[in-house]
């Protein structure tokens, strides 16, 4: 603020209230450099949206706080029994991106885990197994249980919290003939559902064939999935910043090397890992770069719990302000000891 002096001109030094005798002005030797100005925050892009991964019953709570999470729903046949307070529960501005069902992702899926419509169209042998792949199911129970899923998200669709369905492919789903024409059957059996393909073979962004990765899936209306992970992998794709629809999406899975190859395709402990600013500053110019070019940007963090994803967000969105960390607490001292005999009880 400028024109702070009093009125009439500067008070004299060594005064204070214009009483004569008692000044507390800093003497003439003090050097005390002035208090240095903080820098100035960044702006965050409005189109960058940044959540965590729930479990489908957190997700009320969790949107009371955010606009965005990611459900895993994964691992159970999803009906609109569930969803139903995703929609009836949650503010208007809510964003819902869900993860596709493990079928459809070629993981193995307990038979139970499947609709009952869908057990119904089963052999007896396949019944009987513990687990099938999506190969394994005739084509008829595949598409019985894709209609099932994409059923259970129209109220999300129907009242706009539905962001896009994401699909992370395990490592093994590698790019060729048999992979696009799955995409292709994902693609013209969902009609306009917003789609998110997560790939993790590196193979997809080698060389030329990165082009053609994104020319397909650019072509399908599918989203490219940026992932920030371990590198050194088979599994380990470069942390890119694309998008080949107008939504963009990043998904973060942490840094955490040695659980990353021990389960790449299963096991929550490869979430385990806390980010540290040094992570995320490389990808402030990446998501200003999707921003600019995406009409939004859907940014989530995987953890081994919600508190941790949760943690790491609150990090990205400090980095991306550019707010500096905060200082470290000095560690509290503990009792003192006393000379010449053992430490208090």
């Amino acid at each position: 603020m400028s024109g702070t002096g009093a009125p009439g001109g500067p008070r004299p030094p060594g005064r204070r209230g214009g009483a004569p005798g008692r000044g507390r002005g800093r003497p003439s030797g003090d050097r005390t450099p002035p208090a240095r100005e903080a820098a100035p925050r960044r702006r965050v892009s409005p189109r960058i949206q940044i959540g965590t991964v729930e479990a489908p019953g957190d997700v009320v709570a969790r949107l009371a706080a955010a606009r965005l999470v990611e459900v895993d729903a994964s691992r159970e046949p999803l009906v609109e029994r569930v969803t139903g307070p995703w929609v009836d529960r949650t503010p208007e501005h809510a964003i819902i991106d869900v993860r596709a069902h493990r079928l459809f992702t070629h993981h193995p899926t307990p038979v139970d885990a499947l609709w009952p419509e869908v057990r119904d169209t089963l052999t007896p042998a396949l019944r009987e197994r513990r687990q099938v792949f999506a190969d394994d199911l005739p084509g008829r129970a595949l598409d019985v249980a894709l209609d099932r899923f994409v059923a259970s998200l129209a109220g999300l669709r129907e009242f706009h919290k539905l962001g896009a369905v994401v699909f992370p492919f395990p490592s093994y789903f590698v790019p060729g003939r048999r992979a696009l024409d799955y995409l292709e059957w994902l693609r013209a059996r969902t009609g306009d559902l917003p789609i998110a393909v997560e790939v993790r073979h590196r193979d997809w962004v080698a060389g030329k064939q990165r082009d053609a990765t994104m020319q397909f899936l650019t072509d399908h209306a599918l989203s490219y999935v940026c992932v920030d992970v371990p590198s050194g992998f088979d599994s380990s794709l470069p942390p890119l910043s694309v998008a080949t629809t107008p939504t963009a999406f990043v998904r973060f899975h942490g840094r955490n090397a040695e659980a990353w190859e021990r389960g790449v395709d299963a096991g929550e402990d490869r979430f385990a890992y806390d980010y540290r600013d040094a992570d995320l500053e490389p990808w402030v110019p990446r998501l200003e770069k999707l921003a600019a070019n995406a009409t939004s940007v859907h940014v989530v963090f995987a953890g081994r719990s919600s508190e941790a994803a949760q943690r790491n967000a609150r990090l990205l969105v400090r980095v991306l302000s550019g707010e500096p960390a905060p200082p470290r607490r000095p560690p509290r001292p503990g009792p003192p000891r006393r000379r010449g005999g053992p430490p208090p009880r």
